[in-house]
Parts: C-alpha cells; sequence; structure tokens
C-alpha cells in the first residue's frame, strides 16, 4: 500500500470513529418513555449526531478521492456486504435521509427547526446499526491487513 493509500484509509477510519463515539453516546443516553420529546432528548441529539457522521463516513467513501482506497481495501478483504447496503440505502431512500439528518445538522442556516432532517432518524435504527457494523468491519479488516503488510496502519 502507498503512502496516499495509507493516509487515504487513515481518514476513512478517522470519519468511522467520529461516527463511533456518537454511537456510544447514543446509547449511554437515556430513552425518554414518551416517544414525542424524541426530537429534544440527548438520545435523540446523539443519534441525529451519529446519522450525521455516519454519512460524512458514507460520503468519503464513495468519492473520487477515495478510489485507490477502495481498491486497496477491496484486494484484502470483502467489501460486498458493505455495497449491498449502501446500494440498498440508496434504493430505499436510506441515503437520502441519512443526508437530510447532516444537512439539518450541519446547515442550520439555512434549515428550519421543523425541517425533514430532524426527524429523518425515526424508523431508520435498523439500517443505521448495519451500516455502522459493516463498515466496522471492513475498515478493520483493511487496517488489520495494512499493519501485517507493514504499512503501519
Amino acid at each position: 500500500m502507498n503512502s496516499e493509500t495509507r493516509m487515504g484509509l487513515l481518514n476513512l477510519h478517522d470519519a468511522f470513529l467520529n461516527a463511533a463515539l456518537m454511537e456510544r453516546e447514543k446509547w449511554k443516553a437515556e430513552v425518554d418513555p414518551d416517544p414525542n420529546r424524541f426530537h429534544i432528548s440527548d438520545h435523540g441529539r446523539f443519534e441525529r449526531a451519529w446519522v450525521t457522521y455516519l454519512y460524512v463516513l458514507v460520503e468519503a467513501w464513495n468519492s473520487a478521492q477515495m478510489a485507490p482506497v477502495r481498491e486497496y481495501v477491496s484486494s484484502v478483504v470483502s467489501v460486498h456486504a458493505l455495497q449491498e447496503l449502501l446500494a440498498a440505502g440508496k434504493r430505499k431512500g436510506h441515503l437520502r435521509q441519512m443526508r437530510e439528518v447532516r444537512n439539518y445538522m450541519c446547515h442550520r442556516d439555512k434549515r428550519k427547526y421543523w425541517d425533514d432532517g430532524r426527524l429523518a432518524v425515526c424508523g431508520q435504527l435498523e439500517y443505521h446499526v448495519k451500516l455502522h457494523a459493516a463498515f466496522s468491519t471492513v475498515l478493520l479488516a483493511a487496517m488489520r491487513a495494512g499493519n501485517d503488510q507493514g504499512a503501519g496502519c
């Protein structure tokens, strides 16, 4: 693996770690028994933050800049399950909803309080968990392969 690919893989891993941090905090936060308060609860806020960073990872993974990294990763680990999830997410609208969450969270200058992105996480948990796990599996295996090759990932 060349140094540019190694830095790209580290970049993806860093994006994943941001999502992982928010995902851990989400599960630590108490779930309010009143579903009408989800959007103002810490649990709901962490969930939106998690999905925001998970979508940033999706964008990075799909970027032209990461093409050599995707090529390397797919040469050392199967990315089939991840690619299937991304394709299903696009087809079923999960990725569009994730983008709405990201836009709501990061572009408040252009978004209203009751913007679509505020509640776009609702009903999407299963997909987000699967996508997070797929990225975790792929990136961890690719990092291990890089270490085994002496690339220092």
